[in-house]
């Protein structure tokens, strides 16, 4: 199935995909196809049923992933040598809550504090005051999610223009839905060159975020090589329980950062075949997170995944953007419900 460009500075998408899709490298998709307007990150080739098989199970340390060569005590704000917290602060000013993906922002956007949608010129009109955030999804890899265009794009960023910047998608995943596999070295080189003067001129950096969970072994070495560190740690959290998405956020506690968890969704990538959450499952796992979210100090901001991972993932039905889904109400009801008791 071919794949179609969206434009760069409009999109909502993770891919250049027409149709549905899903976090990994697949053959098949869940029934429930979406819209030509559908934020999603990858193209797939079929749609026949609820449940996804493949030879690689996404987010784990036995991944073929880990295999490939590339060709290229927590705290509330940064460590002294990370740089920005005293210019922006490392929690967007209207809250910490936001969407990855912008379908949902004319009906969300007011209760949020940020967003992005995975390319380096977020500018959905519905957004009102929140953040955009501008993202490097990669370095450039030839026919890749439109990987290509998004690097030239984000070299035309002026440094300083965002308050916060956002690092590559995933680099120790090499299917589709992530930057594909960058090392740890070749990522803390082209970091220093090409996010770190976003950093000198005083926008946050948010470090990669990692497709492996709590299983990854890339971001210490990342840590170790680059000269100027990120800010905060980027956590990418798809589990199906509460205590999943706990163990993934104590993980990642142990670099010693803020966190912003830049996509969450109720899914378990990393059992075979993926576990896709019923609408109950989905309900439960939305507002117990978002409570976990809100009141945890070490956690900066957050982001619900408004890309394609399961029949219940969308925050519009089908991702048609029309109104908001029973999952979409959810999020938006939890996120409220939590800045409200957040004031008492």
């Amino acid at each position: 199935m071919s794949t179609s460009s969206k434009p760069l500075t409009t999109t909502t998408s993770k891919a250049t995909s027409s149709t549905a899709s899903t976090k990994k490298t697949t053959t098949t998709t869940p029934s429930k196809a979406t819209s030509s307007s559908t934020s999603t990150k990858v193209a797939t080739t079929s749609s026949s049923s609820s449940s996804t098989s493949t030879s690689t199970v996404r987010g784990s340390s036995v991944s073929s992933s880990s295999q490939a060569t590339s060709t290229t005590s927590s705290a509330a704000s940064p460590v002294a040598t990370s740089g920005n917290s005293t210019s922006f602060g490392v929690t967007p000013p209207l809250g910490k809550a936001g969407v990855a993906g912008g379908q949902s922002l004319p009906w969300t956007a007011s209760s949020l504090g940020w967003y992005y949608d995975w390319s380096p010129n977020p500018d959905n009109p519905y957004r009102g005051n929140i953040q955009a955030v501008p993202a490097l999804w990669g370095l450039g890899r030839v026919n890749h999610d439109n990987d290509v265009a998004r690097f030239q794009a984000f070299q035309q960023l002026k440094p300083g223009s965002s308050a916060y910047v956002i690092g590559y998608n995933e680099p120790d995943w090499e299917g589709e839905g992530s930057s594909g596999v960058i090392s740890p070295q070749d990522g803390a080189k082209a970091w220093d060159q090409y996010i770190a003067p976003h950093g000198v001129a005083g926008s946050i950096l948010i470090s990669p975020s990692l497709a492996k969970q709590k299983d990854e072994d890339w971001m210490q070495p990342f840590l170790n090589a680059v000269q100027r560190k990120p800010d905060a740690i980027n956590v990418h959290i798809f589990q199906n329980s509460i205590e999943g998405v706990k163990g993934v956020v104590e993980h990642y506690a142990k670099y010693a950062l803020p966190m912003w968890i830049t996509e969450f969704a109720c899914i378990n990538y990393q059992v075979q075949p993926t576990q896709y959450c019923d609408q109950n499952q989905t309900n439960t796992l939305i507002n117990q997170a978002v409570s976990l979210f809100q009141s945890d100090p070490r956690i900066a901001a957050f982001a619900i995944s408004d890309a394609y991972n399961g029949p219940y993932s969308a925050l519009t039905p089908n991702h048609d953007g029309t109104k908001l889904s029973e999952t979409g109400e959810t999020y938006l009801a939890a996120v409220k419900a939590t800045k409200t008791s957040n004031k008492k």
